[in-house]
């Protein structure tokens, strides 16, 4: 038998839902980044492999770039950009975010496989330009150095 419910019952309920995603916003709680990303902006995201090809670190974050050129790129504060070190092997993973040439970072690292990861913080970049990539290495070295153990994610304006 079918469950029917009242148009009153419906209306009291999405009415409830809405307060509460209002009263959310309204404290200013941030929401994870795989919530649908802001007009203008985008999430990205990459899985780095360890030495034994195992998941080793994650970086996650949501970039906007300004509406037209030159274009500028920054984290969006409202969601939740992080770097998580999935082995506690003594091997970090850190987050560096590329745009237009220069490498900036490591943003946060992570060494200990704890829940939820490394806050990036805020980013802006110092110059122009119509893409930017974020990546997540294992160890010390640098994006693009010999030997180093990345994975990367890409956007475009």
């Amino acid at each position: 038998m079918p469950i029917r419910l009242s148009n009153r019952y419906l209306r009291r309920t999405t009415a409830t839902v809405a307060a509460s995603f209002t009263a959310l916003a309204g404290l200013g709680l941030a929401l994870p980044a795989s919530a649908h990303a802001a007009p203008g902006c985008t999430t990205l995201s990459a899985t780095v492999a360890n030495s034994a090809g195992n998941p080793g670190g994650h970086v996650q974050a949501t970039l906007c770039s300004s509406s037209s050129a030159p274009y500028s790129w920054s984290l969006n504060e409202s969601y939740y950009n992080f770097v998580q070190d999935y082995q506690a092997d003594g091997v970090a993973a850190r987050a560096y975010i590329q745009s237009t040439g220069s490498i900036n970072g490591p943003l946060a690292v992570d060494d200990t496989s704890t829940a939820g990861g490394a806050d990036l913080g805020s980013w802006e970049s110092t110059n122009t330009g119509t893409w930017v990539r974020v990546y997540v290495c294992l160890g010390t070295k640098y994006p693009g150095s010999t030997g180093a153990r990345c994975a990367s994610d890409y956007a475009s304006a």
